[in-house]
């Protein structure tokens, strides 16, 4: 994949919040103190691989429904 744009960036962020809200055995406000804070951490990175690894990454916990949280 090419260069992630902001827009799908931020798209990524709001689709993990919101699958936050459904959260029935974790504390709703740890989890998105943790995802902000994460997005965050990830803004500091300079390597483009590394990003991108990054954001596969939080598709795939997206897609496998929260690492099982949900």
């Amino acid at each position: 994949m090419g260069g992630w744009s902001r827009i799908a960036v931020l798209e990524l962020y709001r689709a993990l919040l919101c699958a936050g809200c459904h959260l029935h055995y974790t504390d709703r406000n740890c989890y998105q103190r943790a995802v902000a804070g994460e997005f965050r951490r990830c803004q500091a990175l300079a390597v483009p691989s590394d990003k991108e690894d990054t954001l596969k990454r939080g598709q795939f916990f997206l897609s496998s429904r929260l690492g099982g949280l949900m």
